[in-house]
């Protein structure tokens, strides 16, 4: 799949924006469980479960190189992000927007 982004320039800057935004509400710590998947473990407010859940069918329509899956256990919610290798500069990219980097 092509490491392409459809989203017009005008939308990357508010886009970039709602993502800092709610991860920074959401995550409670994120890591790099290997160097293309991000793990992001989120607090359990629906809210904010329910904006991540919308932001990511958003970017995954502009930008279909990314993987997005929740992981629900007992304890908490993890999302989970996911690149092709050649994309893991965006995910580095992606990490610095959680608000515990």
């Amino acid at each position: 799949m092509p490491i392409v982004c459809t989203l017009g320039p005008a939308a990357v800057g508010p886009r970039i924006e709602q993502w800092r935004d709610v991860l920074s509400r959401a995550v409670t710590h994120a890591e790099r469980v290997v160097p293309d998947r991000l793990a992001c473990e989120l607090h359990a407010d629906l809210a904010d479960l329910r904006a991540l859940a919308i932001l990511a069918q958003e970017e995954k329509a502009c930008c279909g190189f990314f993987a997005f899956s929740f992981e629900v256990e007992v304890d908490g919610v993890t999302m989970m992000v996911g690149v092709p290798g050649d994309a893991i500069v965006v995910l580095d990219q992606f990490a610095t927007l959680t608000s515990t980097r």
